[in-house]
């Protein structure tokens, strides 16, 4: 008897089985579970969509199934290379625990903004060895499969490319005309090609923002320095200010009770990412506009926009960028609106470079009758930490030395340490650097990070932040806790802090607008300034730039012990 047949088709079945298991590596039934999620009976089109996608999703199967049968041997060969390539990437994406649906729009937006950090994934270097073995083992069985095939079963690569076209489209088409079926529920090689249209078709034309005419101040401004300090990777939840049990802040602990410094806590950031966070923070994208988050992502003004309006000279310099160099998705048309953007030369050691923003800071913030609105963004304490802070200086051990330490669970205390050092260094002695300088009464410092750290929250992930998941409930909260402090002459008087409200980082842009001596009502529009709070027991964050919002309960964002009372004083 020829066992060629029946080992072929029990080999086409354990394909097709390996392509849903490469899929969602934490579900391989990922499609049975949503054809019964979009077939639910309280939808009385319910068994249509689900039937939808079921065919569209076995189709798609069987058009990857017919690649090895492609009669043209270089043709099969080929396409089989780059299926088994895209599915080791989508793999990889699994692995890190940033997708458990790997591949998606926002993770596509998320990598192609971070290519100039792609060396850092070198860290995660079991995922990538997973990845690469899952991708060369697809390769092989593909190849012995394909080898099983007599010659007069095979067939001309047209009705193969034909069959991946009509698959693609139809998903396309479904997708776009049927708002619950998602891209991301099919095999890689097929979403990938509508992950990226749906990617290059968002993007923005990269049109000015317009601060309508009708804009303008109504008071003067009390502040002739206004200075936003965004520090990168800085979780609230790790500063011995706020309340974490290893004293990584013994300078801006000593000032718990100094009139000149507020402390909020640990809030929430905007989102759970630098490019998006940077982006929402510059152009005020809150959880309270009420606009189309596309709309509103593409449209609203920038706060340079604003301090211009306003009579201010703008500064942004940015400590993780070279001269000439843009990031987190600032345009041509808003640097139009920054006086002096200040980037820093390579040649600066990643330890080094806050300390030239300092430099930069100190000539800026003498006094002078200039009013001036500064963004300094941080090299903080980002990936990897052991370069952020000098070695020697290291108080917390043991810790990583290693640039390339993997984020693995058996390396958790080292580089638990090695973050901790990287908050004394960037955080405590960068501002105790900053406030001891000498400044004018009339300035004022608003301090944040971009967002937070997720350090082994969930022990299966690697990835310390940028998670994308629909199904919000499921990220690790820590990424979006930062913290966010207010330094000026009298600020617990003038930025007061009070016990039963809620604070969010995305209050500064309201905040800022008020101090430049905006109306309530064009401030209002942002959401709530630091002087109102919110009364909600909930705080929302963006993640990522899908729109998506995480709900965050108050008891989750820790805040320090000392509170202030005080009245409103605006």
């Amino acid at each position: 008897m020829n066992l060629k047949l029946p080992l072929l088709l029990l080999g086409l079945l354990l394909f097709a089985g390996l392509i849903a298991f490469e899929q969602s590596i934490i579900n391989p039934i990922s499609f049975i579970i949503e054809t019964n999620y979009l077939s639910q009976p309280y939808d009385q089109k319910g068994l249509i969509k689900g039937g939808l996608f079921l065919f569209s999703y076995l189709f798609s199967l069987l058009a990857l199934i017919s690649i090895l049968f492609i009669a043209n041997r270089w043709m099969a060969v080929s396409l089989i290379a780059l299926c088994s390539i895209i599915f080791g990437v989508d793999f990889y994406t699994q692995m890190l625990g940033s997708s458990p649906s790997g591949i998606t729009v926002a993770i596509l937006a998320t990598a192609l903004t971070e290519t100039g950090r792609a060396a850092d994934l070198l860290v995660y270097k079991k995922p990538l060895t997973y990845a690469l073995a899952a991708s060369t083992f697809f390769l092989i069985f593909a190849l012995c499969l394909r080898s099983l095939i007599v010659k007069k079963k095979r067939i001309w690569f047209g009705w193969s490319v034909l069959a991946l076209a009509l698959s693609i489209a139809s998903i396309g088409l479904l997708s776009y005309k049927i708002f619950s079926i998602t891209t991301q529920s099919y095999p890689a090689p097929i979403k990938l090609p509508l992950v990226l249209h749906q990617y290059f078709s968002a993007l923005p034309k990269h049109e000015e923002r317009i601060l309508a005419p009708s804009i303008q101040t109504s008071k003067t401004t009390e502040y002739q320095t206004i200075v936003w300090v965004i520090d990168e990777s800085i979780s609230g939840n790790y500063l011995g200010v706020n309340a974490y049990p290893k004293n990584t802040t013994p300078f801006l602990s000593s000032l718990q009770f100094s009139k000149d410094m507020q402390n909020y806590g640990v809030v929430n950031s905007v989102s759970n990412c630098s490019n998006t966070s940077n982006l929402f923070l510059r152009i005020g994208l809150t959880s309270k506009i009420q606009q189309d988050f596309k709309t509103a992502q593409h449209n609203l003004p920038t706060i340079f926009q604003y301090a211009k309006r306003a009579g201010f000279e703008t500064y942004l310099m940015d400590g993780q960028m070279a001269p000439g160099e843009v990031q987190n998705h600032l345009t041509g048309y808003d640097l139009k609106s920054i006086d002096h953007y200040i980037g820093y030369p390579r040649s600066i050691y990643p330890k080094d470079r806050d300390s030239e923003i300092l430099k930069s800071l100190a000539t800026l913030m003498k006094g002078n009758k200039q009013k001036r609105f500064i963004v300094a963004v941080k090299w903080g304490a980002h990936w990897p930490y052991p370069l952020a802070y000098p070695q020697e200086n290291a108080q917390f051990q043991p810790a990583a030395t290693d640039s390339f330490t993997e984020m693995t669970v058996d390396n958790k205390e080292i580089i638990i340490n090695a973050y901790l050092n990287a908050i004394e260094h960037s955080v405590d002695r960068f501002l105790k650097q900053l406030i001891s300088q000498q400044r004018p009464d009339n300035s004022v410092i608003f301090y944040t990070s971009d967002h937070g750290q997720s350090l082994f929250t969930h022990d299966n992930s690697a990835l310390t932040h940028c998670h994308f998941n629909t199904n919000p409930a499921a990220l690790p909260l820590d990424e979006f806790k930062v913290p966010l402090m207010v330094f000026a002459a009298q600020a617990k008087k003038h930025f007061p802090k009070h016990t039963n409200r809620l604070y969010a980082q995305e209050q500064i842009f309201s905040s800022t607008l008020k101090l430049f001596g905006y109306d309530s009502k064009i401030f209002n529009a942002y959401g709530p300034t630091l002087w109102q709070g919110q009364v909600s027991t909930i705080a929302e964050s963006y993640i990522l730039d899908s729109g998506l919002k995480v709900s965050i309960p108050k008891d989750e964002l820790q805040t320090n012990t000392q509170t202030t009372h005080a009245s409103v004083a605006w």
